[in-house]
């Protein structure tokens, strides 16, 4: 099946192996900013690791704009406010995600970059755990042609 007629779950079940794959990166960066303290590691290595991450964000944030947006927006009553607010919340992140990595990037200390390495995964495992909580759950995502109960009943 194509990436242009993907089921919720299939979305969801994409969505959440992204996240998996984000957060192995993340901790790959950590352990090369920690590396670079203690002179096991280049400066250049793990700047070049952070930038790269940033391009891996924005092909992900892109993903879940195309497909799971509209999935989340015909999910129930709420949909359509619930899509606003994700397109608002992207749009924080990659504000917040360029000022991260430049900040990265502009370093000269390995101290620094530690730092900015640390910021730059409080504030994405912030972001996953939020999203994962409030979009990528099956309520959502799911593949009933009836919408969920909105009511809760």
């Amino acid at each position: 099946m194509s990436d242009d007629t993907l089921m919720p779950s299939e979305i969801r079940q994409k969505v959440l192996t992204q996240h998996r794959e984000i957060e192995q990166m993340l901790s790959e960066l950590e352990v090369g900013a920690r590396q670079l303290r203690e002179g096991e590691q280049e400066a250049d290595r793990v700047k070049r690791a952070a930038y790269a991450l940033r391009g891996i964000l924005e092909l992900h944030m892109t993903f879940e704009e195309t497909h799971m947006v509209p999935a989340i927006s015909e999910a129930d009553g709420f949909g359509p406010e619930r899509a606003r607010h994700l397109h608002a919340e992207h749009a924080e992140q990659r504000a917040h995600l360029d000022r991260l990595v430049h900040a990265i990037l502009d370093a000269r200390a390995p101290t620094e970059i530690e730092k900015g390495v640390a910021d730059l995964a409080q504030m994405l495992r912030k972001d996953i755990e939020e999203e994962e909580k409030h979009y990528v759950n099956e309520k959502l995502l799911r593949d009933s042609l009836m919408p969920t109960d909105t009511f809760g009943g």
